[in-house]
């Protein structure tokens, strides 16, 4: 692996946790963004540890992980990155980072009872020569999603996301949705179920739903792990996933 990436992945995994005032707020282990964003001048690492199986290939990130931190209020800068392994039967066993993705996130609006929701919006774009050559790409492949996000009460909450994604081949648009419900079971646990999907033109929808649980160890560190499936034309996918958050 090349010294950058080799960096990149270390930096993920080796920072602590220092005190700060409010509850931490991920966007993980969902694929549902949420509108909130990181408070000025703190900085929120989010790892996880994935694996995937489809058919014949198995898939594992060893991490995946997001850098998030709040540049001023409601503004946050981001970088993500995936230490990616597959292991096919009839092909050639990968390995490698992918394409480092930079991103910002704007959060627009604060909810308003139960018609309004928080709003945000999420823009960002994989740099195709950041990863290992088995993984670089021919484009640049931004995306933009609108973020919502309803308070049903003090422990429920839905949110929801549309956007869309430029597929790095040749730019084609792929459709994003996604939809999440959690309950906060204890100030400390929550749990959520989820559906999402993605659909290009004159193609079937890959829609898959997942479930899961986050932990808050203290107001700076949460674990999570969450569970799911492929559904419609992805039946054969089955994925679970582990991951530590903590905020500096």
């Amino acid at each position: 692996m090349k010294p950058f990436h080799k960096s990149i992945v270390i930096t993920c995994l080796g920072m602590s946790c220092l005190a700060s005032a409010q509850q931490m707020q991920t966007d993980r282990p969902n694929e549902t963004e949420s509108p909130n964003t990181i408070q000025s001048g703190h900085l929120q690492v989010e790892n996880g540890f994935s694996y995937e199986k489809e058919e014949e290939q198995k898939t594992f990130d060893i991490p995946e992980a997001v850098l998030r931190y709040g540049i001023f209020k409601d503004v946050e800068l981001r970088i993500e990155t995936v230490l990616k392994a597959e292991e096919q039967e009839i092909s050639d066993n990968h390995f490698g980072v992918e394409p480092v993705v930079i991103g910002a996130k704007y959060h627009i609006l604060d909810h308003k009872g139960n018609a309004i929701p928080d709003l945000g919006i999420l823009a960002r774009v994989s740099i195709p020569w950041m990863a290992d050559n088995v993984y670089q790409e021919k484009k640049y492949s931004p995306e933009v999603r609108l973020l919502a996000q309803h308070e049903l009460s003090k422990k429920n909450h839905v949110g929801y996301n549309l956007g869309i994604h430029w597929m790095p081949e040749a730019l084609q648009p792929e459709y994003i949705y996604s939809i999440s419900a959690d309950h906060s079971i204890t100030k400390k646990l929550k749990v959520f179920v989820e559906t999402y999907g993605q659909v290009q033109s004159h193609h079937h929808a890959e829609n898959s739903a997942d479930a899961g649980i986050l932990f808050l160890l203290t107001e700076n560190l949460q674990l999570d792990i969450m569970a799911g499936t492929g559904i419609s034309h992805s039946v054969s996918k089955k994925f679970a996933e582990v991951g530590i958050s903590f905020r500096i």
